[in-house]
Parts: C-alpha cells; structure tokens; sequence
C-alpha cells in the first residue's frame, strides 16, 4: 500500500517570554486601578485578570523580577485585593459569622489570615482580616465575589450591619530594603510595626495604612490607598523615596511565594 506523507511539521521556534502573545484588549469590562497608568509609564508589558480588574503580570523578566526581590526592594500594585468593609452595631458578630477563625483574639490594629467558608464549610476566599475598630473590619481578598455572598448572608442575617466596598487600593512594598523605603517615607516607627498589625499614616500628605503584610516570604509591607484620586501621586513619591535603594516595580506571581 502506498504511504501518502502527512503535512510538514511547524518549525519549532525559541520564541521570548511574552512575545508574540496575544494582547489584551482593555476594555470597558474590567476595571483599571488608581496605579494603572503609572504601571504602564514604569513599563508592564502584560496584565492578567483578577477580581475583574487589571493586574500587571509582567514588566522584564520573571527570573530578574524574582531575584530583584530577593536582594532589593520591588513596588506591586495589587489594587485588585479588593476590600470588603464590614461595619455596624453588629460589625463584630458578623465577621464571626462569615469565618470559622476564632476572632476574640485579633484586636483593633491587628490583622489575621482567615477563610471565608459557605454553608457546607466550603472555601469562598481566603482574604487577610483587619480590625479598624470594635466593630468594623476589611476583608483584603482573594480572587472571588466575596462582597456579594457577604451582602447576600447579610440579607437574612437579623443583624445590624453595614456591607460595602470602600474607596480603597493597596500597593506592596517588598523585599529586605522594604524597612528603609518605609522608614523614610513615614518616620522610624514603621520598624516597631509588628507582623500582621497596621498603623494610619500619610505619604507626602495622603492618607493610607500600612500593614505588616504581603505575598512573599520576604520582608514587606501593604500601603492602602484610601483616596483613589491620587494614585499617580502616591506611586511617584514611593519609588521616588526607594531610588536610592534600587527599588523597581515588578508583577505579582507564584514563584514569589517559594
């Protein structure tokens, strides 16, 4: 029997990280964070999408970014850690309601990593909790609709309770020169902020908070923005006070978390 020969196989080609892809298309769909276009003066090359929002997935190298952390100190935007605002007379009862974490510990000031479960113990999220006041608290999340089930328990929950998302974008500050950056950014108390506490500040005038958190295994810190107007303005004066220690903006990814 006569063989016919099948098509010619593609030329393998040793295509670059990123190049060639397709683009993203940013649209009307998804939202742009207050650092948006500051990412793309510093340089992203690719954003994915998380909480449906932008988030910049790529600036040089994932490699050189990494490394860059680990002997540095590197700037994230994560505005896409949406927060969802729990407050009200029963502020307290309510988050106790959502987690099964036992929160009589965490005190105003603190933070704690928490689940949030559905009603058959179910994983939804598993944002970092903070205690602003008694009764009012942030849920920093994971990629999920979190604010609708907590709005939706709320609805039958019989309980005095207020369900929002507030005005609110985080930055990360990463990296062992992460201390200094903060330091002369907000003054030596920084360095007695303790692992999972917060402190209220102002950089260069705008108001954030600052937590002793982040996605990595290295030193790090989060600045919330509390006034998405001026997210431009926050990003310039942070890397302009990290000049001096090498600091350079890079994108989240899971190889950070090693």
């Amino acid at each position: 029997m006569m063989r016919v020969p099948g098509p010619t196989p593609p030329e393998v080609v040793d295509t670059p990280y990123n190049d060639g892809q397709s683009t993203l298309f940013f649209g009307p769909w998804y939202r742009k964070s207050p650092f948006f276009e500051a990412t793309l003066r510093a340089g992203a090359k690719a954003y994915d999408i998380y909480n449906h929002m932008y988030l910049p997935g790529l600036y040089t190298d994932p490699f050189e970014e990494y490394w860059h952390l680990i002997n540095h100190v590197t700037l994230w935007d994560v505005s896409v850690e949406r927060q969802v605002e729990i407050s009200g007379k029963d502020g307290t009862k309510f988050a106790e309601l959502l987690t099964p974490r036992d929160l009589s510990t965490c005190k105003v000031g603190q933070g704690k990593y928490v689940v949030i479960t559905d009603e058959n113990g179910g994983i939804i999220n598993d944002p970092v909790l903070i205690r602003l006041e008694k009764n009012r608290f942030w849920l920093s999340l994971a990629n999920s609709d979190t604010l609708l089930w907590a709005k939706g328990v709320a609805v039958n929950a019989g309980m005095d309770v207020d369900i929002v998302e507030p005005d609110v974008s985080p930055l990360q500050v990463q990296g062992p020169k992460s201390k200094d950056v903060l330091r002369d950014l907000v003054g030596p108390e920084i360095l007695d902020l303790g692992y999972y506490y917060f402190m209220d500040a102002k950089i260069g005038g705008i108001p954030v908070v600052i937590t002793r958190t982040g996605w990595t295994a290295e030193v790090g810190y989060e600045v919330y923005l509390l006034d998405g107007s001026r997210g431009s303005e926050l990003w310039d004066r942070i890397m302009a006070a990290g000049k001096k220690y090498d600091m350079r903006p890079i994108a989240p990814s899971e190889i950070r978390r090693i």
